[in-house]
């Protein structure tokens, strides 16, 4: 039989596809996770339930890249009334037929579909299948949608009907108003038949509809974070294939995931393991040598090393080898190349955290993240001084956004949408949002204390005036900068207290003004709310306009123990710079901690408020002795042993600062023996993946979660080096710094060769970054894909900034340079 050959001729890469049958029609399996994969081609049904995360539903997995999610049926009534994206759905495998159907039931509106993707040819046909027909109120209102990711058809045609143009990098226009008033984006085209990328081989899609005709929508232009809507209507009276597409992603023959070469984009120290994880395709039955390479300015490339890496095994989708270089010791610049591919340059050196790495995220990224201040740097303004019309009492007895509660009663003197003062000083915003929660402001700030204690040098870039509410990059002030940080972070600590004697929870915006993004000082007019007024009416304070924050003001134990936690060791930094306030922040540590022991716990759930209060009492109570010495919390310490073994992987690392002032002996027996068990235990979880690390995501990456891990591991190391190796941290340090699954991209802003420039900061619709930001990095897309994204912010469990998350950077980076450089 002939064949016809067609040449694709693309930047750096010519493939011959041979268009015969017999060598394009694809062999499909549905895998012991249960979707339907095919050389190239995955395809998902309904394994993730964050819809709102782009996550869920119907997925395809093209040529490595997850390139559409969120099939499913979705309601636009214009009245209201909608579907809530499912986050359940019954899946059934019908191995024979190469079938998977899933089902959708919505008891609350007795109404059920099942979507069933079927293998054909080189692609599938997917149907949606209903239990009755649907409402008559619903007629026109129902469709079946599929989500395109945007960047991967950047600058890329596509065809529908007649219609037919290119993908832009933004979304343009125009918007109409519907039949309901609504206004929406007017579609890109309709048709029976949609083709996405037709020019490019890697990203070519083409959908053919059996049923209704196909529409195609950029959502972008409704919000940032809307992807490629393609959708049908359903239509009436009709139950069997209401929606019936066939989907034929272009798959090349033989193709194969590029190998990735997984290393710290900063570099190492000589004296610690250097390994580059190799991680490449799981069909892949090609091994290359991994090479070693120095730069030399006389000689150029130097081969330094070359071997077939190691074999680790599968892990997740992905195989993974190991190329060992731990002996290679002489300072200089190196590049690791494997097959075609090569690492960015990387430097071994002992002064690798000297410059660069943290220095950054206290430098740049704290500053600008600092709430009720302007912020300059150099010709630019990062934002005016914002909120200083903080905050309302909340409303008694709502949920709002992002978990936020106000429970029935408010625990102060102010009445609902009054003002509650001294909330308008201190704290910084946290990531893309602009709230003050206590939790995470709590931890930062302790975070910060603790890095200050152990680092070897005080940088001093940033000059801070609260007098004129002015903070000035790259102009030293004589004050260094970390613990002009700290001092930040407790004010805003106190202020609960200063009001109402206790923390609140938090600061947030009203619904209306959740989610605007830039500047900071332009999203409230900067007047107390006064319901006296109108809203276009002002006073020179006060205005009738109600978008002041909310505060949320209820005690919570477990809340009350953590700040106590932060407020003990922020103590300790301020001594000596501002006396006045370190004596509040340890009275207030002392008279909160006595306060818990004198009543009963007291449980009000609320945002990033920590759940486990024992937990939170043990590292209260250390922090207390420890700064203290005072023998009460030693005793109490001795009473809680109970729950500290109970707690030891979590507890194990305050026990261990402590360890010299408790001379308790059934309690050291009773610790170390704990402590010898979850040693084994760690050990056991750490070889569960070829990065060394605890790596266990729901959702979100585990880059925050893992360094709050070495941050505490850093103190069993210094205590108990014979159980605990220091190897660990660096491990974490090197994830952090690109060593991670799915990409090899440094999780922190402007740090490391290859680094996040597009994330989920106040700034993201300008698509930029903050640097020293720090995100969360590789995400889980069940069953078995690792993901992070690097050219779009919306994906905040990928993207996202938050501040503990720099905090303990800056710690753990602190961490690896005293290890190797005592």
């Amino acid at each position: 039989m002939k064949k016809l050959i067609i040449i694709f001729l693309i930047p750096g890469l010519l493939l011959a596809v041979s268009c015969s049958r017999e060598s394009t029609e694809k062999s499909w399996v549905i895998n012991e996770y249960e979707y339907l994969e095919t050389s190239g081609l995955s395809i998902l049904s309904f394994h993730n339930f964050y819809p709102v995360g782009k996550q869920g539903g119907i997925e395809l997995i093209h040529h490595g890249e997850r390139i559409a999610t969120n099939g499913f049926i979705r309601l636009e009534s214009g009245t209201g009334q909608q579907l809530e994206q499912p986050e359940k759905a019954e899946r059934q495998i019908d191995q024979e037929k190469k079938e998977i159907t899933s089902t959708v039931y919505y008891q609350d509106l007795d109404f059920k579909y099942s979507i069933d993707i079927k293998a054909e040819g080189n692609g599938i046909r997917l149907s949606v299948n209903l239990e009755k027909p649907i409402p008559s109120e619903w007629a026109d209102k129902l469709n079946f949608t599929l989500e395109f990711y945007p960047p991967a058809f950047y600058g890329k045609s596509f065809h529908i009907g007649n219609d037919h143009g290119n993908i832009p990098l933004q979304g343009n226009g125009p918007m109409i108003r519907n039949e309901s008033g609504n206004i929406s984006p007017e579609p890109l085209g309709q048709g029976r038949k949609l083709m996405l990328a037709g020019e490019d081989p890697f990203r070519k899609v083409i959908i053919e509809s059996l049923s209704d005709e196909l529409t195609l929508v950029d959502e972008r232009n409704f919000s940032g974070r809307g992807w490629l809507s393609v959708r049908s209507n359903i239509p009436s009276g009709v139950t069997s294939n209401a929606i019936e597409w066939l989907i034929k992603p272009n798959l090349i023959p033989g193709w194969e995931r590029d190998p990735m070469i997984a290393l710290s984009q900063v570099g190492y120290h000589p004296d610690q393991e250097k390994k580059a994880i190799i991680e490449l395709d799981r069909s892949t039955d090609r091994l290359s040598e991994a090479s070693l390479y120095k730069v030399d300015p006389e000689n150029g490339m130097l081969l330094i090393k070359s071997e077939v890496p190691k074999k680790w095994g599968q892990f997740l989708c992905y195989e993974y080898r190991i190329f060992d270089f731990t002996e290679t010791i002489a300072p200089g610049i190196y590049v690791v190349r494997y097959g075609t591919q090569s690492s960015n340059s990387f430097r071994i050196n002992k002064n690798i955290y000297k410059k660069d790495v943290w220095q950054p995220t206290l430098e740049a990224y704290f500053p600008i993240q600092m709430c009720h201040l302007e912020v300059r740097d150099r010709a630019a303004i990062w934002h005016g001084a914002c909120h200083l019309d903080d905050a309302l009492q909340a409303p008694l007895a709502i949920e709002h956004v992002d978990s936020y509660r106000q429970h029935e009663n408010a625990e102060t003197d102010y009445l609902p949408m009054n003002t509650v003062p001294m909330l308008n000083q201190g704290g910084w915003h946290d990531a893309g949002d602009d709230d003050l929660a206590a939790g995470s402001q709590a931890a930062t700030t302790q975070y910060l204390s603790l890095s200050n204690e152990i680092a070897s040098e005080f940088p001093d870039q940033t000059s801070v005036n609260y007098e004129d509410k002015l903070v000035i990059m790259r102009r030293p002030d004589g004050v260094p900068d970390m613990v002009q940080q700290v001092k930040h972070g407790a004010i805003n600590l106190l202020s609960g207290y200063r009001v109402a004697g206790h923390s609140f929870a938090g600061i947030i915006a009203n619904r209306e003004g959740r989610n605007k993004t830039g500047d900071w000082a332009s999203q409230t007019d900067q007047l107390f709310y006064d319901s006296g007024l109108n809203e276009d009416q002002k006073t020179l304070t006060h205005s009738g306009k109600p978008d002041d924050r909310w505060v949320f003001t209820n005690r919570d134990t477990g809340l009350e123990y953590k700040v106590a936690a932060a407020l003990a060791s922020s103590s300790r930094i301020l001594q000596g710079y501002d006396e006045k306030l370190a004596i509040e922040c340890l009275e207030t540590a002392i008279k909160t901690w006595d306060y818990e022991q004198a009543n009963e716990p007291v449980i009000q759930p609320n945002a990033y408020v920590p759940r486990n209060t024992k937990l939170e009492e043990i590292l209260a109570t250390v922090e207390l002795l420890y700064t203290t010495k005072d023998e009460k919390y030693h005793d109490r310490l001795i009473d809680l042993l109970p729950d500290i073994k109970e707690n030891i992987g979590r507890a194990a690392w305050g026990i261990a600062r402590v360890k010299d002032q408790i001379k308790d002996d059934k309690f050291n027996t009773d610790f170390m023996e704990a402590l010898g068990n979850y040693s084994i235990r760690l050990d056991s979880i750490l070889n569960t993946n070829p990065f060394g690390v605890p790596w266990d995501p729901a959702i979100w990456g585990v880059g925050w979660k893992i360094q709050q891990f070495a941050l505490e591991h850093y103190f069993l190391v210094e205590v108990y080096p014979e159980m605990f190796d220091q190897e660990l941290v660096f491990r974490v340090v090197n994830y952090v710094l690109g060593c991670h699954p799915g990409s090899n991209i440094s999780l922190v802003s402007g740090v490391g060769a290859h680094s996040v420039t597009v994330a989920f900061g106040v700034y993201r619709d300008w698509r930029n970054y903050i640097p020293g930001g720090m995100v969360s990095g590789t995400s889980f897309i069940r069953p078995d894909f690792p993901e992070l994204k690097e050219d779009t912010p919306y994906l905040w469990q990928q993207s996202e900034y938050v501040m503990p998350g720099a905090g303990s950077y800056i710690f753990c980076v602190l961490a690896a340079d005293r290890l190797l450089n005592k």
